[in-house]
C-alpha cells in the first residue's frame, strides 16, 4: 500500500513539474507526443512545441497558455442611506444546525418598501453585555401608496448568526423607527 500511494504522490509530482507537457513522448520513446505532431518527434510534447513562447513556467495544469494579469479592483463601501422601517413587530430567533436564524416582520405605514435587510452593527459581532444589534432597513418609496390591508404593509427580513459566535450572543436588538424590540435566550 506505502509502495503504491509513493508512486502516485512520485507520478503527480512529475507530471506537476513538467506541466504534462511531455510525459506522452518519454514514455514511448520517439513514437509520437500528447497532441503534438507524431511524425518526427523525439520526446514530444503536449502542444507540438516542448518550451513555452513567454519564457515563464510551463503553467502546470493549464499547460503552456499565456497568462494574463488582472488587476482586481478595490471595493468601496458606500455608505448606506436607506431607512429604517417605522415598526418592527416580532422577531424570532431559532436555532439551526449550523447557528442561529433571525426572522423579523415589521410593518411599514404605506406600500412600496424594497430592499429590506437587517444590517448588523458592530459587524455582527455582540458587544459587551453579549447583544447583537440588527437595524431593520429598507429603500423608502417616493410615492405614497395606501396598502388596502395591514398585512399588504408587512415587511419580513431575516439575518443569519454562525455557530462560532453564539455562544458569545445573550440576547438580541432589533431596532425600528419607532420601537426596538429585544429578544433574549
Amino acid at each position: 500500500m506505502n509502495k503504491i500511494l509513493i508512486t502516485v504522490i512520485a507520478f503527480g509530482f512529475i507530471a506537476g513539474c513538467s506541466g504534462f507537457g511531455s510525459i506522452g513522448g518519454s514514455l514511448s520513446g520517439s513514437t509520437g507526443s500528447l497532441g503534438g505532431s507524431s511524425a518526427g518527434s523525439s520526446g514530444g510534447s503536449s502542444g507540438g512545441s516542448s518550451g513555452n513562447s513567454s519564457g515563464g513556467s510551463s503553467g502546470g495544469f493549464f499547460g503552456n497558455k499565456n497568462s494574463k494579469e488582472t488587476v482586481l479592483e478595490q471595493r468601496i463601501d458606500e455608505p448606506d442611506t436607506r431607512g429604517l422601517i417605522p415598526v418592527v413587530n416580532e422577531v424570532n430567533v431559532d436555532r439551526l444546525r449550523g447557528g442561529a436564524i433571525v426572522r423579523v416582520r415589521g410593518t411599514t405605514n404605506i406600500q412600496g418598501y424594497s430592499d429590506i435587510n437587517l444590517v448588523a452593527l458592530n459587524k455582527g459581532f455582540p458587544d459587551e453585555n453579549g447583544v447583537i444589534t440588527y437595524e431593520f432597513k429598507a429603500e423608502i418609496p417616493t410615492a405614497t401608496v395606501l396598502g388596502p390591508t395591514p398585512r399588504s404593509k408587512e415587511v419580513h427580513a431575516g439575518a443569519y448568526i454562525t455557530a462560532i459566535r453564539l455562544p458569545t450572543v445573550k440576547s438580541v436588538r432589533v431596532i425600528a423607527a419607532q420601537n426596538q424590540i429585544v429578544v433574549s435566550k
